[in-house]
């Protein structure tokens, strides 16, 4: 290893750079859009940090929360859960969410996520491709009865 190699200068603030600290909950969309008691942040977007075929959000869903079931036609979407238990919707099928373990959705495929547990809250990480923005994904809350 070189004794050459030295540490840039760093900066804290950036126009590409935000955080969970300083970006708010979103509360325009609530059970009426199938979001139901759960917080979400959208970290990268359009507006956010100028993303242009993107979006990364962050989402804590205490037990008996749930995302009902939806879709978006302009955007895949994958989910990787940090902690807590859950089952995710894909198209019919119900599939059980643990730590550590990632799902991807293609675009205009139906799901939605439930936190089935009775004491431990989900956390989560998950990003879309193919739009910058919730509008751009094209998302239609779906209310089949199966949310």
């Amino acid at each position: 290893m070189s004794s050459d190699l030295s540490i840039p200068a760093s900066v804290e603030q950036h126009p590409q750079k935000t955080s969970l600290r300083s970006v708010p909950v979103d509360r325009e969309n609530g059970s009426d859009t199938g979001w139901v008691n759960m917080d979400v942040q959208f970290l990268v977007t359009k507006d956010q940090l100028g993303s242009r075929h993107s979006v990364f959000g962050y989402s804590v869903m205490p037990p008996g929360s749930r995302h009902e079931s939806h879709r978006h036609p302009n955007a895949e979407e994958t989910i990787f859960i940090i902690s807590g238990s859950g089952v995710y919707r894909i198209g019919d099928d119900w599939v059980a969410m643990h730590p550590g373990d990632v799902a991807l959705v293609p675009p205009d495929v139906t799901h939605g996520f439930w936190n089935t547990s009775d004491t431990e809250t989900v956390v989560m990480a998950w990003t879309y491709s193919g739009a910058a923005s919730l509008e751009d994904a094209g998302y239609i809350h779906i209310t089949d009865g199966r949310s």
